[in-house]
């Protein structure tokens, strides 16, 4: 409806097709200052007045983005630009960021620019000090930290049970702790934040669901119940009954939530959820309902426009 959203293009190559490619018709093209992405934002007056843009950003065509960045800056009220804090080599980006920050804001108005700081798939705050301490915020609008606990594989965790630690949100308040007010929570919505093959054995049915902590409501873990037979859609049944009957579960009571009535009918014998994704969907519904829940008692966590 009339919601802004930030709106970025894929950098994994496996997501990619030729409508996103950096050649001919593609929206990465470079040239004529990335025309393909702009054009393409500028096309409808409703997309438009909505869409918070991100910056492409490529060392290699550094005139192509600097006469993006001034088109974007003319035609939108906010633009946003995702930077990684931790590089392919999983070495701290805390030397570049400043530099690439202090470039990109002297071509856009003070406060409109949004910064995505993404720490993909970080499991604790060790280092995060040391990476956010140099970046300038003073003209920018807001610096959201970006990063997911979920693993690739949780068979490290257990392989019938187990308790995986959540850490987004005390990752999103240590980089609030050293930049302050301008900082708003992000995460990946308890997705693993990278693409990864599935096996050629196929895939052992699992039910995840979100542990609160009991005064805060804080979500705490992701636990699951996991089947031992490949490929086994039946065992949701039982699996589900696991989670119900579970010290650690309780569903959620402030609203009736999608993720939670799933789980109670398959319990039941229901008949849908046969298939990874349907329960991948589910444990995602109760975190980001639950999410929102701790974080709009928590001040500073949103930021509405």
């Amino acid at each position: 409806k009339e919601r802004r959203f930030i709106l970025d293009i894929t950098d994994d190559p496996t997501l990619k097709y030729d409508g996103l490619g950096s050649t001919d018709a593609g929206l990465l093209n470079p040239e004529n200052g990335y025309a393909n992405w702009t054009n393409f934002l500028k096309q409808d007056e409703v997309f438009k007045k909505n869409v918070i843009p991100t910056i492409q950003f490529n060392t290699m065509h550094m005139p192509d983005v600097e006469e993006q960045i001034r088109v974007l800056n003319a035609e939108f009220d906010y633009l946003a630009i995702r930077l990684p804090a931790i590089d392919s080599e999983q070495s701290s980006s805390k030397d570049i960021l400043p530099q690439v920050i202090n470039y990109v804001t002297k071509l856009v108005d003070k406060n409109k620019l949004f910064i995505i700081l993404d720490f993909g798939s970080k499991k604790d705050t060790v280092n995060i000090k040391t990476i956010v301490e140099n970046i300038p915020l003073e003209n920018v609008k807001a610096l959201i930290p970006v990063s997911s606990s979920f693993p690739s594989s949780v068979t490290q965790y257990g392989k019938k049970e187990g308790v995986i630690i959540i850490h987004e949100n005390e990752i999103s308040d240590c980089v609030r702790e050293v930049l302050g007010t301008k900082v708003f929570h992000g995460d990946y919505s308890s997705i693993y934040p990278k693409r990864y093959e599935m096996g050629g054995g196929g895939w052992y049915p699992r039910i995840d669901f979100i542990e609160r902590d009991i005064k805060t409501n804080k979500p705490i873990s992701y636990r699951f119940f996991r089947g031992d037979e490949r490929n086994t859609s039946s065992h949701y049944v039982p699996l589900a009954n696991y989670v119900l009957n579970s010290s650690a579960y309780s569903p959620i009571q402030e609203l009736t939530v999608d993720g939670d009535m799933r789980i109670k009918q398959k319990a039941a014998g229901g008949s849908e959820g046969k298939a990874p994704s349907y329960w991948i969907a589910t444990r995602s519904n109760i975190y980001m309902t639950a999410q929102y829940l701790y974080l709009k008692k928590q001040s500073g966590s949103f930021l509405y426009l």
